[in-house]
């Protein structure tokens, strides 16, 4: 099977690192898969825009660097390096990466084998010159062939996808690093600080190449947040709620044990915060 490499970014977040690594290490068994880990370290400049309560850096270094030990059967690549644009920390992955990669960030944990997507998206990467990435996050059944969120189905042998214009800058995407570096790789020349910026300049980036990612209607995706903050604050109760349902709902893999979802967006954030969850 093709290589695969997996994008792990850090900044000292270990509760949401520790998961995040070993939970794709137990369920994964695509075979031919490395990981590489950046740990971005605090500077004088992201110290202004990050929360320094939730980060540690001496422990998280620790953790990382007895990784190989821990499990010879994955080849890891360590970097452990001062806080840069997230922009520039992408184009040095970049050029560690051979033909595909998947971003899972720090706070992505896996709840089912990705092996078949990987197989079907690297089909998918190789068949599509114009897709450029597939998002596997878990998807609900809001996602669906005719949708109004997504009008724009295409398919290649049993695999159909509809058609989305954006392309995320974080994780939950496996992309066809080739096609990548074809458009000269990430955008790298904003402020630290401005994270969302990021995916604004990626997908213009893309739609002037005349690219597109897509979300295969195949699969319900992998990964489920847990951070309830992103890196620098903004709140993602909603999407650690949602997906946190939709795996339960079984919606991950291939979507065979879908039920129906029995509560709103609301009911779930009420249902949270009963359990005494914030």
């Amino acid at each position: 099977m093709k290589k695969l490499t997996v994008w792990v970014t850090s900044c000292g977040r270990i509760e949401y690192l520790k998961d995040t690594i070993e939970s794709f290490i137990k369920y994964c068994t695509y075979p031919n898969y490395e990981m590489i880990i950046i740990e971005s370290q605090m500077t004088e400049i992201s110290k202004k825009f990050f929360n320094l309560e939730k980060i540690k850096e001496k422990e998280t270094s620790e953790y990382i660097l007895n990784l190989q030990e821990r499990f010879p059967q994955v080849k890891f690549k360590i970097f452990i390096q001062p806080h840069k644009a997230l922009g520039q920390v992408y184009d040095q992955l970049l050029k560690e990466t051979g033909d595909y990669f998947v971003s899972i960030e720090d706070d992505l944990v896996t709840v089912c084998d990705p092996k078949d997507q990987f197989i079907d998206g690297i089909k998918m990467l190789d068949k599509d010159p114009k897709l450029l990435g597939i998002r596997i996050d878990l998807r609900d059944d809001t996602v669906y062939e005719g949708c109004s969120r997504f009008p724009e189905t295409h398919q290649i042998d049993d695999i159909k996808y509809v058609v989305w214009k954006d392309w995320c800058s974080g994780g939950a995407q496996i992309m066809d690093a080739r096609k990548v570096k074809a458009i000269g790789g990430y955008k790298t020349d904003h402020e630290p600080h401005l994270y969302i910026q990021t995916e604004h300049d990626q997908s213009a980036k893309m739609k002037t190449a005349g690219m597109y990612t897509a979300i295969s209607l195949k699969y319900g995706g992998f990964l489920k947040h847990i951070g309830q903050y992103g890196v620098q604050g903004g709140d993602r109760t909603w999407t650690v709620v949602g997906y946190e349902d939709l795996a339960n709902s079984g919606y991950c893999g291939n979507g065979s044990k879908k039920t129906q979802r029995k509560f709103s967006r609301d009911d779930l954030l009420k249902q949270r915060r009963d359990n005494g969850k914030p």
